[in-house]
């Protein structure tokens, strides 16, 4: 069996720790060692980008076929076509992909980048397609064609089964959000909000709606999750930009006023950090706990970037940045330590 390094590491730690603990002996250590063998290179990130350089390729290879003139020709056959054709043409051409990907998909479901790259030129005829459905009703509004698009990437996403749709599909969904209250707004603001505070509040709801599905599909759990992760990723960079220009759509307008007197939206980020930090600790939520921790700092490194960094002499600033990292640094080596040397206790006693 081939390992990675990454992967031999940890593989590495497991069995020495089960020989320490006596639940292997000597022999058994001995075997479990020769069992595997540690890859010098890392050949699923090559076969990943591999793949997706062959979608680049593909790509350039369609483009470099344009100097040929029969095919000239018949491309301008096909885009001299109505629009109604174009987009079924396309839209033909994209369930050719995501059949093939399913299809290889059941048929190798280890060649899991592979199976992707077909999924990825899939999503890319899909948007040509609804594209030329937009020219085909004459519609002027992106925002429709947007929201469309993100149905249409969320059912396929959900019948593959394939998160890469799915994130597309919610990637679209975003988009379709922004696009659709820009167009409302007056003077940059929606319902009272700016574009950040807007986003704060529809990724807490896809939030929202991932914890539900997660408790309630479970055959879904993976789609759960990644709506989840995508509103925490929202969520958190949105209520962290709302921390530095607060709720204010109008650069000139946010120039005027002090940045402490943002003060309220940074201790509502932290508020928000914390929050997920304790969930994540209580319900032992690795999603939450991570979001809530690197967030804590990430708001108090931007505070005291804001509060000191033209009042502070930059060699004292900096230092004060390198103690702290310092600090933390090894604390969390301590912890660490600490949490190994309890672990080693704890195996004899039991």
């Amino acid at each position: 069996m081939k390992l990675s390094k990454r992967e031999s590491r940890v593989v590495n730690n497991a069995i020495d720790t089960w020989l320490e603990e006596g639940v292997i002996d000597q022999e058994d250590h001995n075997k479990l060692k020769g069992s595997y063998d540690v890859a010098t290179i890392d050949w699923s990130l090559i076969a990943k980008y591999s793949f997706w350089v062959a979608v680049l390729c593909i790509v350039l290879s369609v483009l470099s076929v344009l100097l040929d003139k029969w095919l000239i020709e018949l491309i301008q056959n096909i885009f001299s076509a109505p629009d109604i054709a174009k987009s079924v043409f396309f839209a033909i051409v994209s369930a050719a992909f995501y059949l093939f990907g399913v299809r290889r998909k059941k048929q190798s479901p280890d060649k899991t980048f592979s199976n992707e790259a077909f999924f990825v030129l899939g999503i890319v005829s899909t948007a040509i397609s609804i594209y030329f459905i937009g020219q085909v009703i004459e519609t002027d509004s992106l925002s429709k064609l947007i929201l469309l698009a993100s149905i249409v990437y969320g059912l396929l996403g959900l019948w593959i089964p394939s998160l890469l749709v799915w994130v597309c599909s919610l990637f679209s969904l975003g988009t379709w959000f922004g696009f659709e209250t820009y167009q409302w707004s007056d003077n940059g603001y929606f319902l009272a909000m700016s574009m950040p505070l807007r986003f704060v509040v529809f990724s807490a709801f896809l939030i929202a709606l991932g914890m539900f599905a997660q408790t309630r599909f479970k055959s879904k759990e993976d789609f759960a999750l990644t709506t989840r992760a995508f509103g925490l990723i929202l969520f958190f960079l949105s209520l962290w930009v709302v921390s530095i220009f607060g709720n204010y759509a109008d650069f000139a307008e946010w120039g005027d006023v002090s940045q402490f007197s943002l003060i309220h939206w940074s201790l509502l980020l932290l508020i928000a950090s914390i929050a997920a930090l304790y969930h994540g600790i209580k319900f032992d939520d690795e999603l939450n706990r991570g979001f809530g921790l690197i967030f804590i700092f990430v708001n108090l490194y931007t505070r005291f970037i804001e509060y000191f960094w033209e009042g502070t002499h930059k060699a004292l600033f900096f230092a004060v940045l390198a103690a702290s990292f310092w600090l933390f640094g090894t604390r969390a080596e301590q912890i660490y330590r600490l949490g190994q040397k309890s672990r080693t206790e704890e195996s004899p006693a039991e």
